[in-house]
């Protein structure tokens, strides 16, 4: 039986018995996907109104940091599309590429993320209708005056 690969992340799951001897280049492949997964920050140049993000199989890749920070001189909007449509995902972008960026991965919803602008995104892996969600929309992080302090060490009336 052959390696497989994990869903999201494209990490190699070598079969029983393969790679006997040979397996360091495929661990070192892995933990380097696994280090861009975790903390890996991207600067990823547009141009033109599309571009696209890979998360490919066993290779790091595009896909697999965890920041995106978005340069470059589009055109236009730019449709930067996720794939596979299968692959579920969180990035924290900073847009700073002199125009929108919209983030698509199916025929779900899609984000824009305006120049200027941060946000937290995640692909929901869904196939062909798959969404690109914005869970910063509504985020209440518990500050003072945002209805809901946050009480660090037993401390309840909202003072830090």
């Amino acid at each position: 039986m052959p390696s497989t690969y994990t869903a999201n992340s494209g990490i190699e799951l070598p079969a029983n018995g393969e790679q006997s001897s040979t397996w360091g280049n495929t661990v070192n492949d892995n933990m380097n996907i696994i280090d861009r997964l975790v903390n890996g920050v991207g600067s990823i140049s547009l141009s033109g109104t599309t571009h696209t993000i890979t998360t490919l199989d066993g290779t790091v890749s595009d896909g697999h940091y965890k920041v995106l920070l978005l340069a470059g001189s589009p055109s236009g909007t730019n449709t930067v599309t996720l794939t596979p449509n299968s692959a579920q995902h969180v990035y924290i972008v900073k847009n700073n590429c002199g125009q929108t960026a919209t983030f698509t991965q199916g025929s779900g919803a899609n984000v824009s993320v305006l120049n200027g602008t941060s946000k937290i995104i995640y692909s929901d892996g869904a196939g062909s209708g798959a969404a690109v969600v914005d869970i910063t929309t509504g985020l209440d992080l518990g500050f003072p005056g945002s209805g809901n302090s946050p009480k660090l060490g037993g401390n309840t009336n909202g003072d830090f």
